[in-house]
Parts: C-alpha cells; structure tokens; sequence
C-alpha cells in the first residue's frame, strides 16, 4: 500500500525544522490497500453536491506573528522534496552493487537460489535495534538491518512478485527450491525518509516484518 505522511519534530535548534515523509517499497500495491475497519476510503454523502455547499471566503492576509518560521520555500530555496519511492539503494547505497547482481524477476528459478542464498547469510548476520535520532526524524528505536538483510528482502520480494500469476511450470520449479513455509519465510522491510531543514535527508528502515513467498 503506498502512503504518504508528514511528520514534524523541533531540534532544539532555532534553525533546524523537521518534515518527513514516507513511502512503501515499490513492489506495494494500491490494489492491495486496507483502509480502517477494512472498507473503502469514506465518501461524501450522495446529497453532497458542489452546487450544495456554501462557499466560503478566504481569510485576509495576515502579516507572519513575531517568532514564527517563513515558509520553507522561502528559508530554504534549494530545497527539493523526493517524489520517488524509498528504496532499500536510498537507504543503504553500498548494497547496490549486490542488489543489482540479483537475477530479475524474469528468472524465477534463479532467484529462489539467489533467495535461499542471502536468506542464510542474513540468519547468520542478523540486524539490531539501536537508539533512534528522534529530532533528525527517527523513532525512539531504530531497527538497523545488516547488507544480508537487505539483499535476502530484495530478492524474496522480487520472487513473490515473479510467482503472481506465473505459470504451474514456473511454480513448480521454484517449488523444487522452496519446498515448505519455512522455506519460503522470510523478513522484509519498508523504507522512508525524513528530510531536516538546514541538515539533510535521511533515510530509516522499518522493523522487519514476517512475510513468505507464495506457495506453489
């Protein structure tokens, strides 16, 4: 499910304002989207038209109280917001190399190898909590996963992406792999970013979270 939210934190620092931002891995899907109480997204009511509603007049302009903050636009003009998805690369660049090496999608069977692979270096290399820099963005803790991780994550989501709507011949090949539940657990993580006025953007993983390659 892609999102969008907006978080703000005080540094402490009179020149320093917070605002982040995040977004799912790419391989989410709008179509997978579970809104509160699993229904859809609230509607206006039928009886609501635009023609019904009584418009209202803008407030006047008011002149900036003394201490508060110019617009961002205005106090940092360089500044330009990331409209892309946050990937496990924007989080962790030196995995690239190991990221671009994994077969594609396009080859099923050799990313199950590739998965079972990094998914035994990611057990023997396991990530850890640490304590998070709330003011630049992060949560009390922080979950840092190691590079086995993160490689072993690309390449189960990208086989759970290759197994939607392969064939029973592709299926069963990574079922050869794969042959269990508990070969096809495995942990995965969403990225987002937090972009700090004055400082920078940085980017945070999420816990891992328990997931598992379809079946055959």
């Amino acid at each position: 499910m892609k999102s969008i939210t907006a978080r703000f934190s005080l540094a402490g620092l009179a020149a320093l304002s917070l605002a982040a931002c995040s977004r799912p891995t790419e391989l989410a899907s709008e179509a997978n989207a579970v809104y509160e109480k699993g229904g859809p997204p609230p509607l206006p009511p039928a009886s609501v038209t635009l023609d019904s509603i009584t418009p209202v007049a803008p407030p006047p302009d008011a002149a900036v109280p003394d201490g508060a903050a110019p617009e961002t636009g205005a106090q940092f003009p360089d500044y330009k917001p990331k409209t892309t998805p946050d990937t496990v690369t924007d989080y962790r660049s030196s995995v690239a190399g190991e990221i671009n090496a994994l077969p594609p999608v396009g080859d099923p069977a050799s990313l199950a190898l590739a998965f079972v692979d990094w998914k035994g270096r990611a057990a023997a290399s396991p990530g850890a909590f640490e304590q998070g820099a709330v003011p630049l963005g992060a949560d009390a803790q922080e979950y840092r996963p190691s590079d086995a991780e993160l490689v072993a994550a690309e390449a189960g989501d990208r086989l759970s992406a290759a197994l939607n709507g392969a064939d029973e011949a592709t299926k069963a090949a990574v079922a050869a792999v794969l042959p269990d539940a508990g070969a096809r657990a495995y942990k995965r993580f969403d990225f987002r970013h937090s972009d700090v006025m004055g400082s920078g953007r940085y980017f945070y993983a999420s816990p891992p979270k328990d997931t598992s390659i379809p079946g055959a």
